[in-house]
């Protein structure tokens, strides 16, 4: 089972506007090698993720879907080309390394700098106030065993700041946090890959392109 739900909302310091939240079509499909069944007992994996922010012209949104995606999962590079020649793609974490299948989190995060107001001094230099506000994203992982494998939820909470801001009071904007949650449950097979995707079509950037969230995760036997 997978699920993919965005949420985009405005901060300026302590005060949060909400700017929207629309949960999203799930998408998503297990895809790649059949691999190895990871055995009920097992106590330990290798967890390899690559999440990808994809700007996707409103003509290929239709791109990103699951069945679409599968063919091109099957490596981390395969699958970049293809988002790449979906729309403008970069990788916003990565992680690798060895968890445990009863229960891990991994959390990684940082503060971005953002511009909330801008004037002209007196002597005529601009001068910016910059705030900074706290993104990143959280991998839960929770196993049990079942009859004949091993079977595994993943939830991914993750944070973004979009490209523009909302304008809140005169000479005064608030940077939108892009939230995204993505997941999967189920049995694990070790190799096996699986892509998740999320899409905004709610908030588009700049440039009027929806953004996208694809994750490219896969489960493999501990290194030694």
């Amino acid at each position: 089972m997978r699920y993919s739900t965005v949420c985009v909302a405005c901060a300026v310091l302590a005060v949060i506007a909400a700017a929207g939240c629309e949960p999203q079509a799930e998408r998503g499909a297990r895809v790649g090698p059949e691999g190895t069944a990871a055995p009920a007992g097992a106590a330990s994996a290798r967890f390899q993720a690559s999440i990808y922010e994809v700007h996707v012209p409103a003509d290929r949104v239709g791109a990103l879907a699951a069945d679409t995606l599968a063919a091109d999962a099957a490596t981390a590079e395969r699958l970049e080309k293809a988002l790449s020649a979906i729309g403008k793609t970069r990788v916003a974490y990565a992680v690798d390394q060895t968890v445990s299948l009863a229960e891990d989190r991994i959390h990684l995060s940082r503060r971005e700098p953002f511009v909330t107001n801008t004037r002209v001094s007196e002597r005529g230099p601009r001068i910016n106030t910059v705030q900074y506000e706290n993104v990143g994203v959280m991998f839960h992982i929770v196993g049990a065993g079942a009859d004949g494998g091993r079977d595994v939820k993943v939830e991914i909470e993750m944070s973004a700041l979009t490209e523009a801001g909302a304008q809140v009071a005169e000479g005064v904007s608030a940077m939108r946090v892009r939230s995204v949650v993505l997941g999967r449950s189920g049995p694990v097979h070790f190799g096996r890959p699986e892509a998740l995707v999320a899409v905004d079509a709610t908030t588009a950037d700049a440039q009027g392109d929806a953004v996208a969230y694809v994750c490219r995760l896969v489960f493999t036997q501990p290194g030694p």
